[in-house]
């Protein structure tokens, strides 16, 4: 390790001495970027200025159409565009694009982010090797990655199971791996304020030893919401209204702007427009985005467009997804701006508006599409075969009713589509031989979500609307945050075929009707992803929502809706976990029929 260290100091130094010498005119730059109009996120001034790079570090800027000048290797004319910094996505699940680590960096660096806290929430509650081998990965990626353990896993452990149980020991264990840096969302609230003996374990060792801690506390305000920030956590992302943004705020927390392809509760430019420092205002996509809006429209640029859309001022857009995320996460010495001794990140875009990309550098060389050509990371098999669940079959889905023939009064899940929330309604079912039946014409269907790590674990059923299916069942192993299986259906022998194909392909989405698979997309790693080419992964997840369409099928995106809409316990109203349906905003479990 000290021969690693002095290795590592020694060539540190050479390069730290190559910046010097171009700074000073005494060396050759390695890339030298004209006719930019740089953003300077100190500043929040547009500047035009060459960019000289030395060893993979912003060595010197100089004003256009001056006689100073550096010589380099490679000039670059930026044609008059705008050279920002490389964007920091300041709060991102890789697992919900449904891609691996390798694909999903690839993808996103071409639309000019270069960098993200990334939370480990999803393959942890598949299992702690799964977590490892995914650190692994990210690790072996041109992503650079700020990874944050995540403390509660299961999200809700009274509510639900997972493949793992976060423990102090775990998440000791787990600051070995590579580019560990802090402490993700602490999601369960609940468990904090009730001072749970092992997540106040986790929170009080990780603020000892300096770590970063991650918030995510939904409509929690008054002295409840100071008591959960007495932990030392930092940040949050899912306010619901404008006033609990700023009330955070005002007690310092990092309040983080989500865009992605989900309509948000509050519009950007009222929220900044009511604060007199935006330091603290960040940008990130939390993961929600569908894989077809990252393939075709963009990442980070794309929420950065969103911005400037709902009236927030361009460069105030461009600190919140650069150089506020680095400050909030203390690694504003390596990143987050152009500025000499920054690592040579930045971005070349159309303008300030749409935010189109141009060209992005990496440690100043030039992302080209043969970047893409960086080997896969080899999983192991029992990280390729995650669902232990025994079969099912129809009889699995008979929900018994309190009588015998007649009509009950049901708890259902509606969908706000284009959201992460539901609403409770209660809606009038009928019974048949004891029995409650879906209603296909009201847009009632079954739900059932089964735990997919042990052979006979615990599964619930329950109503939801929103789907719109005509006949048939969809089914994944994508049920947030636990990762357990989830199927919604018009019909019990649809349902169990749905689940015994997902079980069958050890994890991905299975649509079928009549008796038939339609579709299918396999995500064999930890079931929840594929290392697939995205747009092969693209065209298997249209076929598949074709069918659902088909199938009577209404949601814009049904396979966001099936991993994150139903089973989120900790994101209101009315959710369901393997153990049965939840009151979100309680964190207690309530019966399906009133």
């Amino acid at each position: 390790m000290i021969l690693f260290s002095r290795r590592y100091q020694s060539m540190q130094m050479a390069k730290n001495m190559r910046a010097m010498d171009v700074a000073q005119g005494k060396g050759r730059a390695d890339l030298l970027i004209k006719n930019a109009r740089v953003v300077n996120v100190f500043t929040k001034q547009v500047e035009e200025v060459e960019v000289a790079v030395a060893a993979g570090i912003i060595a010197w800027l100089g004003r256009e159409g001056e006689k100073d000048t550096r010589p380099a290797a490679i000039v670059y004319d930026a044609g008059g565009k705008y050279l920002i910094p490389g964007l920091i996505d300041a709060h991102c699940h890789i697992e919900m694009s449904f891609m691996s680590a390798i694909p999903f960096a690839q993808t996103v660096i071409a639309h000019g982010t270069t960098a993200a806290v990334l939370d480990m929430h999803d393959v942890c509650n598949t299992g702690l090797d799964c977590m490892h081998n995914f650190a692994r990965e990210v690790a072996a990626s041109p992503l650079k990655a700020f990874l944050m353990v995540p403390p509660c896993v299961p999200g809700t452990p009274k509510l639900e199971e997972a493949g793992a149980n976060m423990t102090l020991k775990d998440m000791q264990e787990a600051f070995a791996l590579p580019r560990i840096w802090g402490v993700a969302e602490a999601m369960d609230f609940n468990r904090i304020l009730d001072r749970e003996p092992e997540i106040m374990a986790i929170l009080a060792w990780a603020r000892e030893k300096g770590f970063r801690i991650d918030g995510h506390c939904p409509e929690l305000r008054g002295d409840d919401l100071q008591a959960y920030l007495t932990t030392g956590i930092l940040t949050d992302h899912e306010s619901v209204t404008l006033e609990e943004m700023l009330e955070k705020y005002r007690l310092g927390m990092k309040v983080i702007l989500r865009r992605g392809s989900l309509e948000e509760p509050v519009r950007a430019s009222d929220f900044i427009n009511a604060l007199a420092d935006t330091s603290n205002a960040l940008l990130a996509t939390d993961g929600c985005l569908y894989l077809d809006d990252v393939l075709d429209y963009g990442h980070m640029n794309r929420a950065l467009k969103a911005m400037v859309a709902e009236g927030v001022d361009p460069v105030t857009a461009v600190q919140m997804g650069t150089i506020n995320v680095a400050r909030a996460y203390g690694f504003d010495h390596l990143m987050g701006a152009i500025a000499p001794g920054r690592c040579a990140d930045m971005v070349l875009v159309s303008d300030l508006k749409d935010f189109d990309v141009e060209a992005v550098f990496i440690d100043g060389r030039q992302f080209e599409a043969q970047d893409a050509k960086i080997p896969r990371y080899s999983y192991p098999p029992e990280i390729l075969n995650t669902i232990k669940m025994g079969p099912v079959t129809a009889q699995t889905f008979a929900i018994t009713a309190p009588v015998a023939a007649g009509e009950v009064t049901a708890r259902v899940m509606t969908i706000i589509d284009g959201t992460v929330a539901t609403r409770e309604d209660h809606e009038p079912m009928a019974v048949i031989n004891g029995q409650l039946q879906p209603d296909i014409d009201r847009d009632l269907l079954k739900v059932a979500v089964f735990d997919r790590y042990q052979e006979d674990g615990h599964h619930a059923l329950g109503i939801v609307r929103g789907f719109g299916f005509r006949k048939g069942a969809f089914a994944g192993s994508i049920g947030q945050d636990s990762q357990n299986l989830v199927v919604v259906g018009a019909d019990d022998e649809d349902m169990a075929l749905a689940v015994n194909t997902v079980r069958k392909m050890q994890g991905g989405l299975a649509a079928v009707a009549d008796g038939v698979v339609l579709a299918q997309v396999e995500l064999p790693i930890a079931g929840i992803m594929s290392d697939l080419d995205p747009r092969e992964l693209q065209q298997r997840f249209r076929k598949l929502h074709r069918c659902l369409g088909d199938m009577g099928g209404k949601q814009v995106n049904p396979s966001f809706t099936l991993s994150l809409l139903l089973t989120c316990a900790v994101i209101p109203e009315l959710k369901i976990t393997n153990r049965g349906l939840v009151d979100a905003l309680s964190g207690e479990f309530v019966s399906l029929i009133i």
